[in-house]
């Protein structure tokens, strides 16, 4: 059997079921069903595979932060850090505008995952941006937009992804995401008051040093989450997993335990909630393994690499190819398939040209995440336009000079590495 039909029907495939509406991971899963039958391969190839996956260490990191990130979520640290930011920046041009990003940023320290940061802060954030004179197509992008940061500020699902494809550590991916992060906040940030500026938009009513104090304590036990993951991980306390199952262990601490926002009666539905994302997210995982070893058996990454060489490719040239298609792939992929299948060639192709695998991944990361809000498949757009009651289009409009601003902070950090590598140098961790 020609391999090269064989690279042809495996993504031909995976393409149609897409364009016909099947779930990505339904879609990985039989595309390279039909392709491992037209190898010649026995089908139990693919729950062989498949289950081999779930079977490694670092991946049950996962279901554990998405677990923390739920419990957090649901004891009500979206309020104390909306009290916390308000007090802290709502009095600059463009008030509650800011507020989004700065919640958003603290919420990226605790779930590590976009689609979960927008469910919490934009159903209290949106209308009350509305209510302040923000129109609704802006609201809704800002809170979308501002969600993206969860991939890039530590804990990030993605990130152990993508260490546990390159192995690359896990924790110095962590602490190379932070500068990166705050940098997209500020971004954000200076795109707010020139929005602001321009439509006329004031700041609330400074709180007083006095009140801004009082914000601080409420906030300190939720923002011990990414404390205890970063720090358990550089001291040697905790494998990345270890460190992922204690952050559970301290999210119950302070919600159940401390704060009592969360009654013990309420834990069974909250696991449950839990469960169904986490399922989703893995069985997504086994799809793509399973199809990133057919792209790596059809050798797929050598011709890639045979075509880099072959061009005489440059650092500039590499990282705008990889940019370019990350950006391409994010509008009809999730994140997670795009790190397992593709990942593994761009670091071979970043490693000829001499980029450093953690600065190529946190480029990676930052890239992919723009595809949530891109149509037709983008989660955290889609989401933005549901919980404003708008149509995707009319919020995409207000988004576009967003996305530009993103792609502009994704090629700052790509041009300078030190963005990246300056703090985990620092502590010495990579």
């Amino acid at each position: 059997m020609s391999l090269e039909v064989g690279a042809i029907l495996l993504f031909g495939l995976f393409l149609l079921l897409v364009v016909l509406g099947v779930p990505v991971a339904i879609s990985l899963g039989l595309a390279s069903l039909g392709t491992i039958l037209y190898l010649g391969k026995p089908a139990v190839l693919v729950i062989e595979r498949m289950f081999a996956t779930l079977e490694y260490f670092p991946l049950l990191a996962i279901p554990f932060f998405l677990l923390a990130g739920c419990i957090m979520n649901r004891g009500g640290i979206t309020d104390t850090f909306v009290d916390l930011s308000t007090k802290w920046v709502g009095h600059i041009r463009g008030g509650l505008a800011h507020v989004v990003v700065v919640v958003n940023m603290f919420m990226g320290g605790v779930s590590g995952a976009a689609t979960a940061d927008l469910a919490a802060v934009g159903p209290i954030m949106i209308p009350a941006m509305v209510r302040a004179g923000f129109s609704r197509r802006f609201a809704a992008a800002l809170n979308a937009t501002a969600s993206t940061m969860g991939p890039i500020i530590p804990p990030s699902i993605l990130m152990v992804v993508y260490g546990a494809v390159t192995g690359v550590s896990i924790g110095a991916l962590f602490l190379a995401g932070f500068m990166p992060g705050v940098l997209m906040g500020l971004g954000q940030m200076g795109f707010v008051y020139w929005y602001a500026r321009r439509h006329g938009l004031q700041g609330t009513q400074w709180a007083g040093i006095r009140e801004m104090g009082r914000a601080i304590p409420p906030a300190l036990l939720p923002l011990g989450v990414p404390v205890l993951i970063i720090g358990g991980i550089l001291g040697g306390v905790f494998t990345a997993t270890e460190a992922a199952a204690a952050a559970v262990v301290y999210a119950l601490l302070v919600t159940v335990g401390i704060k009592k926002t969360i009654r013990l009666s309420e834990l069974g539905d909250l696991f449950r909630e839990s469960v169904v994302t986490v399922s989703s997210v893995l069985f997504a995982i086994a799809g793509a393994v399973l199809f990133g070893w057919l792209v790596a058996f059809l050798r797929i990454p050598d011709l890639a690499l045979n075509l880099m060489r072959a061009s005489g490719s440059s650092q500039a040239l590499a990282f705008t190819a990889i940019i370019a298609l990350y950006l391409i792939l994010g509008t009809f992929l999730d994140g997670v398939p795009i790190i397992i299948i593709f990942v593994p060639i761009t670091v071979e192709i970043g490693k000829t040209v001499g980029i450093d695998p953690l600065h190529l991944g946190i480029v990676s990361v930052m890239t992919i995440v723009i595809g949530l809000l891109t149509p037709p498949f983008g989660l955290c757009l889609m989401m933005g336009a549901g919980l404003a009651g708008l149509s995707v289009m009319e919020v995409f409009v207000e988004v576009l000079p967003m996305i530009g601003l993103l792609v502009a902070t994704v090629a700052l950090v790509a041009v300078f590495p030190s963005i990246v590598l300056v703090v985990p140098r620092l502590v010495g961790a990579y």
